[in-house]
């Protein structure tokens, strides 16, 4: 009925389609809660479009209370990651798959190496991924295993990548590895 009032007002269906669109998100989830009815209507309508879930996105509200419902939203990394790209932290509530993935993992930690704490014990003793993860983010460093810390692989890698980044490195692992200093003493 309200699709067929914007469609008299606008004489355009794509623009009194998206009009429509963005009514129904704003009625449903513009409190910001997610319950059955607006989980169903984001998956049966919405679900495809960049968009719209962005917009409904911004809309969530991301509290504990509302978390079961915002899994239910979870059916593609894609979507995974955008939640995630709008409230990083609840990576900490989610269960071991997801902690487990790589892409949500690498996505997560590209703007902050902190999350990387909240990766599986599989992803965070896997050399390989850390690696990855480090020409993103050189900082994940900080955020692996003590042991790993002292892998020269990725003492390597580190100083291919920004050698600057030594004078951060514990003491002990740079007398390890011989390391000179390459910023200037400033005696």
């Amino acid at each position: 009925m309200i699709l067929l009032l914007i469609k008299k007002i606008i004489n355009n269906d794509d623009i009194a389609l998206h009009i429509y669109n963005l009514y129904l998100i704003e009625k449903n989830y513009g409190n910001g809660i997610l319950n059955n009815n607006n989980i169903n209507l984001f998956l049966k309508k919405y679900k495809n479009d960049n968009n719209y879930i962005d917009l409904i996105i911004n809309k969530i509200n991301f509290n504990n209370n509302n978390l079961n419902n915002i899994k239910k939203l979870f059916i593609n990394e894609k979507i995974i990651i955008k939640i995630l790209n709008k409230k990083p932290n609840i990576i900490k509530l989610l269960d071991y798959n997801y902690r487990n993935n790589e892409i949500i993992i690498k996505n997560i930690c590209y703007n902050n190496s902190y999350y990387f704490k909240y990766a599986s014990n599989e992803l965070k003793n896997n050399i390989n991924f850390i690696k990855k993860l480090l020409d993103i983010n050189i900082y994940i460093y900080f955020f692996i295993h003590d042991e790993l810390k002292e892998n020269i692989d990725i003492i390597i890698k580190i100083m291919n990548k920004n050698p600057y980044i030594i004078e951060l490195i514990p003491n002990i692992i740079r007398k390890k590895f011989n390391l000179i200093h390459p910023l200037p003493d400033h005696h």
